[in-house]
């Protein structure tokens, strides 16, 4: 991990040359605490800055979409939600919109409802995993504050492709969970706080390109995933991308195979469902908790049908009425062991 950006990216060794292009793509991801963050990032970049900046936030599908207008108080370059196609232009900020992945393509912006990544939509990693594909080393991919892992996956797809990966120092990050699993997977060339950033990409916006001569180092598998997030494919092969999990995917049901991106695992269904582990596990957690609460309303509906029944016989048949509330009672019992491990266990 480097302290100079300078340094960092014109430093040579064999097998690699300086490009005349500088690094133009600047692709950065933030969740909790994020639009606190990336308003003081704008604040402090320069008017004239050179490169193309997108941005993911994790905010809600139902947001009313004003984040754009948010930002564009915040600094000196004009920020706007791209509609999809919408042409790539220096100087500018792309925000994605509620709802939606952002994902570079060419030179065009790509807004699609591909599914969901991570439990989110948009998520940082399909917008990371699209610029890596596109731009190899002329992409500098960002990762600030937030909780779980968004992000760290797709560091390692630019870092992957020659690019150059900056992630918050995180004991000054809002919430440095985000950082901090970005950092234990990824070599990061730069880690940093957030008042050192608008320097660090400002310097990387002007510093020459180190691009490999050896052959192209892309993972052809990153296309593929770029593929699933615009929904443009339904792989029937997916042992091409990893090997099939014992799990199945919480969003379809699916069969999910399990992927290594360096030492980070994730998990992803033939429809595009994609999770890390943790993201996974979270997921897993509400499945189970939406499973237990429609078994307990099925138990107690059960059991005031039953009830309902007895008083129908009003005293005409004394022994089904008592084995009517016999069996109502042992669901109510079933029932209140559900409750209980509803309320006093973290599912």
């Amino acid at each position: 991990m480097e302290s100079s950006a300078t340094e960092a990216v014109t430093r040579q060794t064999p097998g690699t040359r300086v490009s005349a292009a500088a690094h133009d793509i600047f692709v950065i991801g933030a969740s909790a605490g994020g639009i606190a963050s990336l308003r003081a990032l704008w604040a402090a970049l320069p008017a004239d800055f050179p490169g193309s900046i997108f941005a993911v936030v994790h905010i809600s599908p139902e947001s009313p979409g004003k984040i754009a207008e948010v930002f564009e108080r915040a600094g000196p370059l004009p920020v706007v939600t791209p509609d999809d196609g919408a042409f790539i232009v220096p100087g500018r900020i792309y925000v994605a919109p509620p709802d939606r992945h952002m994902l570079l393509e060419g030179n065009r912006v790509r807004v699609v409802r591909g599914p969901k990544e991570n439990r989110h939509r948009p998520a940082i990693d399909p917008l990371f995993r699209s610029a890596a594909w596109a731009y190899g080393p002329r992409v500098v991919g960002v990762v600030l504050t937030g909780y779980l892992d968004d992000g760290t996956a797709g560091l390692w797809a630019i870092k992957t492709c020659g690019g150059v990966t900056v992630v918050q120092d995180p004991s000054d990050a809002l919430h440095p969970q985000m950082p901090m699993h970005a950092l234990s997977i990824n070599q990061v060339d730069h880690c940093v706080p957030l008042q050192q950033m608008p320097g660090l990409l400002t310097r990387l916006a002007r510093t020459p390109v180190v691009e490999s001569t050896v052959s192209d180092t892309r993972p052809q598998e990153l296309e593929t995933e770029v593929e699933f997030a615009e929904s443009e494919r339904d792989i029937k092969d997916m042992g091409s991308l990893g090997k099939l999990s014992p799990f199945t995917c919480p969003g379809c049901g699916g069969a999910l195979w399990e992927l290594a991106d360096g030492g980070l695992l994730r998990y992803r269904c033939h429809t595009g469902h994609a999770f890390t582990a943790d993201s996974l596990l979270l997921e897993q957690g509400g499945a189970i908790e939406r499973a237990l609460y429609m078994g307990l309303r099925a138990i107690e509906e059960k059991s005031t049908a039953l009830r309902r029944l007895r008083r129908h016989w009003n005293g005409r048949y004394p022994k089904v009425e008592a084995d009517y509330e016999a069996k109502a009672r042992e669901l109510d019992e079933s029932a209140g062991l559900l409750r209980k491990l509803l309320t006093e266990h973290d599912i």
